[in-house]
Formats: structure tokens, sequence, C-alpha cells
């Protein structure tokens, strides 16, 4: 059996944990510049609140106080999403970190009851630690785990046990075709056109119809769906095939010094991911683009590609490459609002091919000096040693007014009684 643990309305529910006035509020978490909504409390959901629209459609809301917002503030979410997954490890099941909000776990040789009576476990111990709120779905596969944990969001109890066939066939008549997981956008309005609305008519369709239609992953989610367990929990971590990197800026850049600094943090971040990857890049995509809602200037947006002589993962290789693509693109006099890079073409850290003119010695060097760096910065769990190139007062930054502070991770922000 497994067991599918969601964490309710997670970014702002780590909020709550230490502002408890928020608690039945209207409360929403915007995105990094402050533009979008990304995360609704309960409350924000019932009064259609939506998802993705733009803040400045409930100014008059936020005038009369009525919802409440905050600026994203990853880092306490983060260290709050560790701090659960801690809880479930207490458990000594094997579990699949799903995303920052949701995990899989696998419970062999327990009973119905054995299994309710530790979900029921497991929610109070994770409110109990970290203070927050958690559903949990069960059912004999990673995708019915899914559905059940659908419906316990909206039970009492926020647990939701499907086993029997009876059950089961009365969960999938009720669930639409575009909530199954697994099933994305661009199949959706094709099972639609084919009189398939609910998970149930899927299943009711013979394999080699499913086949045809949604390919191997679209019939292995209908198996799923049937109670045949086809998605094994992932014992090691699907790396990414890209890693793209992009932001709004909070005031438009001219200059390309500024440009280049913003563009030389986003290369940083993304190399870091890179390394924990232990994975390196071969190539990267870079853009820049004005503000499309600007009707005063001309529009201008541009790309520039490269492909890397050598497969790297070292910050100061890809700040270079970073810099030769950027002077491609680049025009003066124009205000831009937003920038970004992809980087792709990933090789493993310890199987690639040097350049004919690269040192192995130089190489090693460079990796001692990188991994010295990372260990210093995730130990002072902030960035302490930078790259010149990304700047020292970065004007691009973006400057969120309602953040809360990072009481878990930050001793200048822990939380004061007064």
């Amino acid at each position: 059996m497994f067991l599918l643990v969601d964490c309710n309305n997670f970014y702002t529910s780590c909020e709550e944990v230490f502002n408890p006035k928020l608690k039945d509020k209207m409360v929403v978490v915007l995105s990094n510049n402050d533009g979008c909504i990304i995360a609704r409390s309960k409350k924000a959901k019932e009064n259609g609140i939506g998802m993705g629209e733009p803040i400045f459609n409930y100014k008059s809301l936020i005038d009369r106080k009525k919802l409440i917002i905050f600026s994203s503030n990853f880092t306490l979410y983060a260290d709050i999403s560790q701090r659960v997954q801690q809880v479930l490890l207490t458990f000594d099941l094997d579990m699949e970190i799903y995303s920052i909000d949701e995990a899989f776990l696998f419970a062999d040789m327990l009973s119905q009851d054995q299994l309710i009576k530790l979900a029921f476990s497991m929610k109070e111990k994770i409110y109990k630690w970290c203070g927050i709120p958690v559903s949990i779905g069960i059912s004999k596969t990673k995708t019915l785990a899914k559905l059940a944990n659908k419906i316990a969001k909206k039970s009492s109890s926020g647990i939701c046990f499907l086993f029997n066939d009876t059950e089961i066939k009365n969960a999938l008549k009720n669930t639409k075709i575009e909530d199954v997981w697994g099933i994305g956008r661009k199949y959706q309005k094709k099972l639609k056109s084919l009189s398939i609305f609910t998970a149930k008519n899927l299943i009711d369709q013979n394999d080699e119809f499913i086949k045809k239609n949604l390919t191997v992953s679209g019939l292995r989610t209908s198996l799923e769906l049937r109670g045949k367990s086809c998605i094994d929990l992932e014992d090691i971590t699907t790396f990414q095939k890209s890693i793209l990197f992009s932001r709004s800026f909070s005031n438009k850049l001219t200059s390309f010094f500024d440009l280049k600094e913003a563009i030389s943090t986003f290369v940083s971040s993304s190399a870091k991911k890179l390394r924990k990857q232990k994975m390196m890049a071969r190539y990267m995509s870079i853009f820049i683009a004005t503000s499309y809602f600007d009707k005063k200037n001309t529009f201008y947006a541009n790309s520039s590609h490269l492909n890397f002589p050598f497969p790297t993962y070292f910050t100061s290789d890809l700040i270079k490459f970073a810099d030769m693509a950027l002077k491609k693109i680049y025009r003066p006099n124009i205000e831009y609002k937003r920038a970004g890079i992809l980087l792709g073409n990933f090789s493993n850290e310890n199987i690639f091919q040097m350049d004919l003119f690269s040192s192995p010695l130089s190489f090693e060097k460079k990796k001692r000096l990188i991994k010295a760096i990372d260990k210093i910065n995730q130990k002072q769990k902030k960035r302490s040693v930078f790259f010149a190139a990304e700047g020292l007062n970065p004007k691009w930054e973006n400057t969120p007014i309602n953040k809360s502070c990072k009481y878990t991770t930050s001793w200048d922000e822990l939380p004061k009684i007064r």
C-alpha cells in the first residue's frame, strides 16, 4: 500500500505557524517579483481568490485589509519542508520526496486498521512537531493514493483509505479526467473529444485504445487506476534534463554591467543546482526582454545559444560563457525588465570528455575551490562567498516588502516574545 502525505496550503501554513492570527483569514503568497499569487490559504480559496492571478486584481480587498499578502519566503518553506520529512522518516518506511510539500511512503504487510492508525499517527505527529496540517491518501498504487489524497483534503479527518473495488469505482466515477495524476493538459482536450470525461471512463477503455491515444505512459496510468502498481518509489533522484532560472526585475535595467550582474547571479544559482546533481552542462541559452506591457517603448526580446567546448559545472567557467552570450544580444538604451538562463546537455561529473588543451591538474584545483565555496555557504546558510561578477549591491534584485522572517534559519530573525 502507498501513502501520499501532502501538506495543506503549504506556503500559507508555514506563515501561520509563526503568526497564529492568520488562521481562518484570507492569506496569499506572491511570486518572486510580488506580481502573481502562487499560494492561497483555505479561506482565500473559498472566497474565489485565483491561483496565478496578478495581485493588483485584488487591490480593493488589500486596501480594506480583507486579504493579507506575503512575499515568498523560500528559505522558511524549504526548512519546514525538511522538518516534515524528518518526522516522516521516524516511521521507518520507504519514502520518496515528490515535491516540497508531498511525499510517497510504502507500507508493506500492514492491515487496513494498522494503516489507518499509522496515518492518524503521522498526521498528529507532523502537526505537533512542525505545526503543519497534512492530508493523507492511502491505496494500492501511487496514482490511486494521489486520488485518495484529493478526497482526503475535503474530508473532516484529512485521511482517505481506498482499498476495496466498490470504494475505488465510486472515487473514479467522481474524478474528472483533468484531475487524474499523469494526465497533462495536452491529453485532456483529446480525451474529452473522445467522450472520456472521468477516470472511470478511462479505465473502461481497452488497452490498445489507451496506448494508441495516450502512449505507454497513459496505459500505465490506466493500469494504476485499476489497482495494478506500475510506478514504484523512486530510490534514485530523477535528475533534471535542463535547469532554467529567470526573473523579472523590480527596476528596469539599461546598462550592460547591471544586466551582467543579474545574469551572473542566475548562473551561480544554476551551477549550484548542477553540482548538487553531480552533473555538468555543455549548453547554455540566455534571454533578455523588455516589458511586454510597456506601450511607450518598442518591445525587444532576444536570446543567445552557446555550446561549450567542454562540459563544466564551475561557476567561473559558466559566467565567462554567459558574458560572451550576453554581448551578442545586448542593445544599449533599452529598458530590460526580464532575463534568464537555461543550462542543458548534461553529463555525469565522473564520466566526461575534456578538451585537448584542458589540464587535469587545473580541473582538480577548480573542483577543490568550488567545493570549499559550497561548503562555506552551506554552513553559513547564506551567500557568504560569491563571485565579483554577481555584484555587491545589485540594482536588479527585488526588495519584497511583505516578506516574513526566516524564523528557523537566522539568529537575527528569531521570533521575539514581548
